[in-house]
């Protein structure tokens, strides 16, 4: 977003970054990115690029980005191709365990009194006389009754099912809809890389940026960002992807 121009978003994006290291620091990380450089004008333009992001987050910033030689990289990260590399850049991003975000969020909802429900499928949309959204009709799925949940206000924070919601309000085909894409991760040993710091390509064959990075024991790499035309609960990794990221 930064190489596109859009400042705005990206300082939105670190300023959230940098609340959330404050709020819940008992799931956040400090990781180190390493950005291995192949050319002589690779790390002193990645690093000119990072300062900028650095400078964006301001008092919110985690950690100074900084270039190092190749000898440095590699003991980073042993496992780098030597040949042809000239050094790399190191820059430090956040890193959550967004599950375990989920859970506490709901945690401190309830701790603020409000009502938490899982297992609940809104199947209608209630209205009053004047065709004001009042509430929502759910589903228990374990049950299968429904309940009537009155409210001031509906949002509908439903990701890429967001659709199946507009629809239950009569929206029309031409309307405003949300496209979904899917983007899939391999897991990979731990000792791919053979260091404690994440690998970030900055620059891959379809324009997209790559990453490797330490997760549980293992290694998360990817990711790739593929249009689909119906969301699944249990989303699939196509072959294409999986190809794409073991290529790069």
């Amino acid at each position: 977003y930064l190489a596109q121009g859009n400042i705005s978003l990206v300082k939105e994006a670190l300023e959230e970054r940098g609340l959330l290291s404050k709020n819940a620091r008992h799931l956040f990380k400090n990781q180190k990115f390493v950005i291995p450089s192949y050319a002589w004008w690779q790390r002193w333009y990645y690093q000119v690029g990072l300062t900028v992001y650095d400078f964006l987050a301001g008092k919110l910033g985690i950690g100074k980005t900084r270039s190092i030689g190749k000898q440095k990289t590699l003991d980073r990260l042993p496992n780098l191709v030597r040949k042809g590399l000239s050094g790399g850049v190191v820059y430090h991003d956040g890193q959550f365990d967004d599950s375990r975000l989920a859970l506490n969020l709901a945690q401190t909802a309830i701790d603020e009194g409000a009502t938490v429900m899982n297992h609940m499928k809104v199947v209608d949309l209630l209205k009053d006389g004047r065709g004001n959204l009042i509430g929502v009709v759910v589903e228990d799925k374990e049950t299968k009754r429904k309940y009537e949940v009155h409210s001031k206000v509906v949002l509908n924070a439903t990701g890429v099912f967001a659709n199946k919601i507009l629809k239950l309000d009569g929206r029309k085909k031409t309307g405003l809809k949300v496209v979904p894409s899917q983007g899939v991760h391999l897991v990979l040993d731990e000792s791919f890389l053979g260091g404690s710091e994440a690998l970030m390509i900055p620059k891959t064959s379809d324009g997209r940026v790559l990453f490797a990075v330490p997760w549980h024991g293992k290694l998360l790499v990817g990711t790739t960002d593929t249009p689909i035309k119906k969301s699944k609960y249990e989303p699939i990794a196509l072959e294409q992807e999986i190809e794409f990221i073991l290529e790069t």
